[in-house]
């Protein structure tokens, strides 16, 4: 008898010691620290059926529309010039995309760093006048929009522009470089 409970006792401590151990190492695993500068997530694509994405509303801020104070016509005008503008932009995204792809699938290949570089430079060149082709038609949309707009509107819509401009640029002078990537400083002497 006294046996039986000694290797029951043994076997119940065996037992606790080995979750304990396990429960610890499951919770530092979880726990780990991940640095600043990693990349968040892109939000989530879903049918918010004409309204902003969760968290993405600015109440703080009015939409285009009712700063320039557009009329009814002018908003219907300015629907159908994004509504073409997407027609025209949706090709030459797919495009960006397709070539972006094939730059990651060549990264993740198993050739020499070199044989990689040659296969990746044309395509950069592809992607860059992508890059270029979409750009111009922003900027004619932009100017499509602005034929619409009275001459009190153009400058309200020209202060708007300005204000997204200071606003990139002090985004820009907030960027660090992320501790991960950096290279170490040279000494200097």
């Amino acid at each position: 008898m006294k046996k039986t409970l000694l290797v029951a006792g043994m076997a119940a401590a065996i037992l606790m010691s080995t979750s304990i151990s396990y429960a610890a190492t499951t919770n530092a695993a979880d726990t780990k620290v991940k640095p600043q500068c990693e990349k968040k997530l892109p939000p989530k694509h879903g049918d918010f059926k004409g309204k902003k994405a969760p968290g993405m509303e600015r109440p703080d801020r009015p939409n285009l529309d009712d700063r320039l104070k557009l009329t009814d016509e002018q908003k219907k005008q300015a629907h159908d010039i994004r509504m073409k503008g997407h027609k025209k932009m949706k090709p030459v995204f797919e495009k960006m995309k397709a070539k972006k792809e094939q730059i990651r699938e060549i990264k993740k290949s198993d050739l020499s760093q070199e044989q990689k570089a040659k296969k990746i430079e044309p395509l950069k060149k592809d992607l860059k006048k992508l890059k270029q082709e979409a750009r111009k038609i922003r900027m004619e949309n932009t100017k499509e929009f602005e034929a619409i707009l009275t001459p009190e509107q153009k400058a309200e819509f020209e202060k708007i522009k300005q204000e997204g401009r200071e606003k990139a640029k002090q985004h820009k002078m907030k960027k660090r470089p992320c501790p991960i990537n950096a290279k170490p400083a040279a000494d200097k002497k």
